[in-house]
């Protein structure tokens, strides 16, 4: 089920990705988050949404399993240029709780194409990114026609 996430998302980045250039990374102020601490929230609550599918038996079990992956990224103060990018991918997140499967079938919302470039250049350095995620699997790909 994991591959079925990781596919979807995948999709959603070949339907909307483009090429960029990497961009700078934003300068922290106060107690934003550095890209990569944001990258190991995204990927430990990926992770653990991933392992729910598997391990999990009901519907509300995976939805609970959402629904604190919303709530530990609403707590976040992400890098400034991913501000509003979080505020729509904690919606989406809310919004799948009582349809915990839709996660697998609907596409995410994702950043600006160069936020997203220099999130998926730093994956790698992550731990809890170890799998890859919906920044880098398809990235660097162009929209079909």
């Amino acid at each position: 089920m994991r591959a079925l996430f990781f596919l979807a998302v995948a999709a959603a980045l070949l339907a909307s990705a483009a090429c960029g250039n990497g961009g700078d990374a934003p300068k922290p102020t106060g107690n934003e988050l550095s890209d990569e601490q944001y990258l190991a929230a995204i990927c430990s609550g990926t992770s653990k949404f991933s392992d729910a599918l598997i391990s999990k038996t009901k519907p509300e079990e995976i939805g609970a399993v959402i629904k604190q992956f919303a709530a530990d990224m609403k707590k976040l103060d992400p890098p400034g240029d991913l501000k509003s990018y979080n505020e729509q991918f904690v919606k989406y997140l809310e919004n799948a709780v009582a349809d915990p499967t839709s996660l697998v079938t609907q596409n995410p919302p994702l950043p600006a194409k160069e936020a997203r470039a220099r999130l998926a250049a730093k994956e790698t350095s992550v731990p809890e990114c170890k799998d890859g995620t919906f920044f880098s699997r398809g990235a660097g790909a162009t929209p079909s026609p």
